[in-house]
């Protein structure tokens, strides 16, 4: 028996076989500069950890339960000593209810500035994630890895329904459910405005 040893032609591509190394080729360079290797969040320039601190108006969320209906909602970041943050939460029940606060220790989780380890309530394990800064400081967006919760932090107390859709967009873009994202009231007149989650102690008249 003999082999035939004759050169066959090379197979050439063909176009749809050359348009889906493109797009593999493309899609692989956009994971490589846009994510997260650790935990597959988009990377974008994180300010010095400095910057964030002070207070911090909540303008829109996906809540834990204990927050549901809480209006005029701050979030206060301090330093605490070497890779700690003290976490204060800033709310009302109502307009016409009294201020509240309470506060937890986060301590960094890993490397960098973006996820924190805390204890919800002095209670609940859970982490924040520091998702995207602003390039100015004007506002963040955090979510809580593993948890069905999301928060939109503006320094401004009051913003405008087009920025704020465009923060919706950007958070989408992490992966949070935008569905369940509902506007908090800073001031008495954005009460029981549609898109904003109703208070828990609700004007008279509202």
């Amino acid at each position: 028996m003999t082999l035939d040893t004759r050169r066959r032609p090379a197979r050439q591509p063909t176009f749809p076989g050359i348009l889906c190394i493109a797009a593999l080729c493309l899609l692989l360079a956009a994971c490589a500069a846009g994510r997260d290797g650790a935990d597959g969040v988009r990377e974008f320039a994180m300010p010095p950890l400095d910057a964030l601190m002070g207070d911090w108006h909540v303008v829109a969320r996906v809540p834990w339960f204990g927050e549901r209906g809480r209006v005029a909602s701050r979030i206060r970041l301090a330093p605490s000593g070497a890779d700690r943050l003290d976490v204060t939460r800033i709310w009302r029940e109502g307009f016409a209810e009294p201020m509240e606060s309470d506060t937890s220790t986060a301590r960094r989780d890993g490397h960098g500035d973006r996820v924190w380890k805390m204890r919800s309530y002095g209670v609940v394990p859970t982490r924040l994630r520091m998702l995207e800064v602003a390039e100015d400081g004007s506002w963040m967006l955090l979510d809580s890895p593993g948890r069905d919760h999301a928060w939109i932090l503006t320094r401004a107390q009051q913003v405008g329904d087009e920025a704020y859709l465009e923060l919706e967009r950007r958070i989408g873009g992490h992966g949070v459910n935008t569905d369940k994202l509902r506007r908090v009231a800073q001031l008495p007149e954005q009460e029981a405005r549609l898109g904003f989650e109703p208070a828990a102690s609700p004007t008279a008249g509202r």
